[in-house]
């Protein structure tokens, strides 16, 4: 007998997911086996539903495919390794049927649970529903927002509880402050999250030390990366996810967590995201450079930002920083090696910043002249070219690091760690054999730091 596999938390049944599953009727498989995961889980802004609840919704959808199908209840296991053996044998206990790589199609939408069950041998099928996830149905019945329409018949009976829906709100009263559209539509975003992801490693050893656990926000948390490593570092802390583009939220709402308690927020992190005096821990990884760039490049707006988290940290609580940073103003010479790079420096001296652009002074044909600052900036992004569009307005390093150390106890911070530093790879892979930095009188200069860390804390 050909099994289907249906692996979800399912914490809602969108009428997409619903026409989904009634089209099973024709797949080439004469079972399903529908598993309900987290089903130790419920109460949280991942899992709102109780397991039950959810089954309620899903019994009549799959019962409108015609198939034989089975519901089995599958708790949450901390070690990923060992999750598809522990689903299968769940499977196995609680309705008698034992799944092989043979006889059995993985239909799932979550890459991670893709690649554990096709390292096994599994066939895996990613379907492709359109229109609504779960967690933007379950928000938009949170806000009050029209839901109906995009929900199956089962769900509208579910959430058209009173009381349930006062239960989700108050699940949900972290909820954004603002709806101010999304951030990075024109951003291809394939490339740009695995350039981000990219530098994960580097972010880990350059955060991880200040991390205070408890509440953990990441604002502007993109793929969703950076929360799977601190689910897995910090597994009794709640993690919140805060990003301005429901297509990164898509994703992170994709991966798997070491912990239920993750919170993913469609809000503008320049406001306050949280609740006042709740979070131990709130960081900014590669977001202010863009706080700045989106607002005018208002630097006010950064000020802004950080005496918003200042109200969301509890005492003693911090603000890491990851970001670009501007070097002390001086004069540099630029000395562009290749004629790739002569290229690419004419357009950024035409283009940056919406064309307010880069004075310079042409010394000889492949050495220029202006400020430190602008010629950082063309560094930092010269290599940024399938998404130039957006990076080239872009500024990567709004303040220098005593201009971080001013913010910071403009906010209320105390100073902890305030640290730029020049990346060998970047150094090695884009910048040496590309060009050369000398100060005004030619003489070569060391590279410039590419990255700063500052890190600061809320008195007691």
């Amino acid at each position: 007998m050909k099994n289907a596999l249906l692996v979800g938390r399912f914490h809602a049944v969108t009428r997409a997911q619903s026409q989904w599953l009634a089209s099973l009727a024709s797949a080439p498989v004469d079972r399903l086996i529908c598993v309900v995961t987290s089903a130790n889980h419920g109460g949280t802004r991942r899992n709102p539903l109780d397991v039950a609840t959810r089954e309620e919704m899903l019994t009549p959808a799959l019962a409108r495919s015609g198939k034989p199908f089975e519901l089995v209840r599958v708790d949450d296991v901390p070690d990923s390794a060992t999750w598809v053996e522990h689903l299968v044998s769940e499977v196995q206990r609680q309705c008698g049927v034992r799944l092989t790589a043979a006889d059995t199609a993985v239909y799932s939408a979550n890459r991670d649970v893709d690649a554990l069950f096709a390292a096994r041998g599994f066939r895996v099928v990613a379907p492709e529903v359109q229109g609504l996830t779960p967690h933007e149905l379950v928000q938009r019945v949170v806000e009050g927002k029209p839901w109906e329409d995009e929900a199956s018949v089962e769900a509208r009976a579910v959430f058209g509880r009173p009381a349930l829906v006062t239960k989700l709100r108050d699940i949900f009263k972290q909820s954004l402050l603002n709806d101010d559209g999304e951030l990075g539509h024109l951003r291809d975003f394939l490339s740009y999250g695995a350039m981000m992801d990219a530098s994960l490693v580097q972010k880990l050893e350059d955060l991880l030390p200040y991390v205070k656990p408890g509440c953990l926000v990441d604002k502007g948390c993109g793929t969703g990366k950076l929360l799977v490593e601190l689910s897995r570092l910090y597994p009794q802390s709640q993690l919140v996810g805060v990003d301005l583009s429901r297509e990164f939220l898509r994703v992170c709402d994709e991966n798997t967590y070491a912990t239920d308690d993750v919170s993913l927020v469609f809000a503008n992190i320049i406001e306050r995201n949280v609740e006042p005096g709740s979070a131990t821990t709130v960081i900014y990884s590669s977001v202010m450079h863009e706080v700045h760039s989106y607002n005018g490049y208002d630097v006010t707006q950064i000020d802004r930002a950080l005496a918003n988290t200042f109200s969301e940290l509890a005492p003693g609580g911090r603000v890491l920083i990851r970001d670009g940073v501007s070097p002390p103003a001086a004069t540099w010479r630029l000395r562009l090696l290749t004629p790739a790079v002569q290229e690419t420096f004419a357009r950024f001296a035409a283009e940056f910043c919406h064309g307010r652009g880069a004075k310079f002074e042409r010394l000889s044909a492949d050495t220029v002249r202006l400020s430190a600052h602008d010629a950082n900036e063309f560094l930092c992004k010269k290599d940024y070219l399938k998404n130039w569009h957006i990076e080239v307005h872009e500024e990567f390093g709004p303040l220098t690091l005593e201009g971080w150390r001013t913010a910071l106890v403009q906010a209320g911070f105390t100073p902890l760690h305030l640290h730029a530093y020049a990346n060998t790879w970047i150094v090695q892979h884009r910048y040496e054999g590309t060009l050369e930095v000398m100060d005004d009188a030619g003489a070569k200069l060391p590279w410039p730091a590419t990255n700063l860390v500052v890190v600061g804390q809320k008195p007691e």
